[in-house]
């Protein structure tokens, strides 16, 4: 009995450390400016480096169906949004899974978010939520990433 459990542990751990986490995208953020006094209003900036054969959904799309890129932020009073995030540049095509025109990215995301500071040494955190899929056979896994601006 006990040579039988040994055997499903090893196994298990084979099968656990074989698999990868896939992160096509890593994102770095910045503001500007990147110190802000009350009532002033701050550019938020979500650069992501997408790796190569990947693409990325942007914010706005035209079609239901693929993951938009989205900031979900954790309300402390410190902020406010002002209006919705925007996607800087993106490129646009037709995909045939959607039946629609979408626009992704490639190689680099940008995504700017104002803000306005509600109050001094505002802190704001949340995560930003996407989609990337492969270029050869479309193949999309979601990405969750958190980030923190001290102001």
């Amino acid at each position: 009995m006990q040579r039988v459990f040994l055997i499903i542990v090893t196994l298990s751990f084979f099968g656990f450390t074989s698999l990868e986490i896939v992160k096509p995208v890593k994102w770095s953020f910045s503001s500007n400016p990147t110190k802000a006094s009350v009532g002033q209003t701050v550019d938020l900036i979500f650069t992501g480096k997408i790796d190569k054969g990947w693409y990325l959904y942007s914010s706005e799309l035209k079609v239901e169906g693929p993951m938009p890129t989205e900031v979900e932020f954790t309300s402390n009073g410190t902020f406010q949004k002002v209006g919705k995030l925007v996607p800087v540049n993106p490129k646009e095509k037709y995909d045939e899974i959607w039946a629609g025109k979408v626009n992704y990215f490639v190689k680099e995301a940008k995504f700017i978010q104002k803000v306005k500071i509600l109050k001094t040494g505002a802190v704001i955190e949340g995560k930003i939520v996407c989609q990337t899929c492969t270029e050869k056979d479309g193949k999309c896994v979601p990405n969750k990433d958190k980030f923190s601006f001290k102001l």
